[in-house]
């Protein structure tokens, strides 16, 4: 008993920290990413190549400690149980495209194969709040085109299955190890293999789009095999038909 009071302490030392941290960093992110805008824009004059890409790699930098802070704010709120949605029906097959569009330099540059499969159109609504069921779905999209290796395929497709929408998304990617699968929900949990490929992960985007999905009334789940592929499944309630 004592044991579980104390890591409940411990736990939620740790979720108030991450989540007074974050917001301390939000602020200077913020600011550096509205003055390189501005360097972008060349409100402060003219810039030179070298200039130009010097600081277009400190601002894709700034935007993935953005990224990692969210993140974090996230999770905090998870942790604290603040992970109500605010539903409304959605359409989830323009959610969908523009991820997909979202991707589009990385997927050209990987020359990757990438499908969009739709049972019907137009696609009955689901229940779910717009940003987070979107942050979720591009979790699980990024991860995929991350760790499918040049010249792979990724499918995605969307379907009804009773009164649910199904969106299944397959990858023909390094897969995950076998005896690290029951850890994948886990926050802060990388594979060993996907850890030589993508150095800057923060292994909490399928944890966040876990809590997401269930506070949705949905679920999650997967297959995988290690150097042959991914499949991740998840379902959203129908709310009506358009």
């Amino acid at each position: 008993m004592n044991k579980n009071k104390d890591k409940g302490k411990i736990d939620k030392t740790e979720s108030d920290f991450i989540n007074l941290t974050s917001h301390q960093l939000r602020t200077p992110l913020s600011g550096m990413k509205w003055l390189l805008e501005l360097l972008q824009k060349n409100d402060t004059g003219t810039l030179n190549k070298k200039q130009k890409d010097f600081i277009e790699k400190i601002y894709l930098s700034n935007e993935r400690m953005i990224a990692l802070v969210n993140d974090l704010l996230e999770v905090s709120r998870i942790e604290q149980g603040q992970t109500k949605l605010y539903l409304q029906p959605t359409d989830l097959s323009p959610v969908i495209r523009a991820l997909i569009k979202e991707k589009e330099k990385e997927i050209k540059a990987k020359k990757l194969q990438v499908s969009f499969s739709i049972e019907q159109e137009p696609f009955p609504l689901v229940g779910t709040e717009l940003n987070k069921i979107k942050q979720a779905l591009s979790n699980i999209i990024s991860n995929a085109v991350a760790f499918t290796l040049e010249g792979g395929k990724i499918g995605i497709d969307l379907r009804r299955s009773g009164e649910m929408a199904q969106v299944t998304i397959t990858d023909s990617g390094v897969g995950i190890p076998k005896d690290q699968q029951s850890q994948i929900f886990n926050r802060f949990f990388r594979g060993t293999n996907v850890k030589k490929l993508e150095t800057t992960g923060t292994g909490l985007g399928l944890y966040i789009a876990k809590a997401f999905v269930e506070a949705s009334g949905g679920k999650i789940w997967f297959k995988s095999e290690e150097n042959k592929g991914t499949t991740f499944y998840l379902t959203l309630p129908i709310t009506r038909s358009i």
